[in-house]
Formats: structure tokens, C-alpha cells, sequence
């Protein structure tokens, strides 16, 4: 049965980001709160790393963001988050500054670290109000 990994109800943590605002803190990114977010500081790339509290198969991701044009995704099965293997990459349309919904099926990979990359951006600054991480848990 497939779980949201993307929670820290679901024991993620939030264990890197390239950038951080006390108003919009990185934790916001995992609380389940459509209307908490995490917001970038200006420059790209800008990275987040999430850690899960154990190796997941992941199948389906979805980003809930603003202003986000190029991001990529990369998981990592190794102890410390060091060697990452790309799952995916996806240009988010413009909508001037209006919620950015994404859905992507991704070929199922295991994965004990989730980097997400946002590679470049529709205005300076971007946020990142959630993201749905599908699948589930390995032996």
C-alpha cells in the first residue's frame, strides 16, 4: 500500500537546505500545511535534501510550488547522503506567481535520501509549499 513520505509525520526530515528564512522555515516543507512554505533567497540552484527514517520505494511525486521553473529530483541509498542518482527532471509552467501543481509517475526507485533541486525560477524568489512523495517502504 502505497504512503506519503513527504510528511514528518512519516518520520522525514528536512536534513539540508541551500537557503533559509526564520519566517519560511525549511520544516514548513513537510508539516502538511498547504499554507506554510519554504521560500528560496534569491539565487539558483537552491537544494533541499529530505531524509526518510528508512529505504523507500518511491513511485509518484508531486511539488506544490510558486515561481519554481526548472527542478530536479535525485535519490541516494547510501548511509550518509553523498551519491545521487537522478530520477527526474520537469520545467514547471509559469503562472505568474500562482500556485504550481506537478504530478510525475517516476520509474520506482529505493531511495533513503530525496534532493530536490530547483535549478532555476519564473521570478527571483520561489517557494516550495509541499511535496508528496508516494510509495513504500522496503524490506
Amino acid at each position: 500500500m502505497s504512503e506519503d513520505f513527504g510528511l514528518a509525520s512519516a518520520g522525514t526530515e528536512v536534513t539540508f537546505v541551500s537557503c533559509q528564512d526564520e519566517r519560511h522555515p525549511s520544516q514548513n516543507i513537510i508539516d502538511g500545511n498547504d499554507k506554510t512554505f519554504w521560500v528560496t533567497t534569491g539565487l539558483f540552484p537552491q537544494q533541499i535534501i529530505l531524509q526518510f527514517p528508512h529505504e523507500v520505494e518511491i513511485t509518484k511525486i508531486k511539488t506544490a510550488t510558486t515561481n519554481v521553473r526548472g527542478i530536479i529530483f535525485e535519490g541516494c541509498v547510501e548511509k550518509q547522503p553523498t551519491e545521487f542518482t537522478k530520477m527526474y527532471d520537469v520545467e514547471v509552467a509559469d503562472r505568474n506567481g500562482r500556485l504550481q501543481i506537478e504530478n510525475n509517475q517516476v520509474p520506482a526507485t529505493k531511495a533513503l535520501f530525496l534532493r530536490v533541486t530547483i535549478d532555476s525560477g519564473w521570478d527571483d524568489f520561489a517557494s516550495v509549499r509541499r511535496i508528496t512523495i508516494e510509495g513504500t517502504k522496503t524490506s
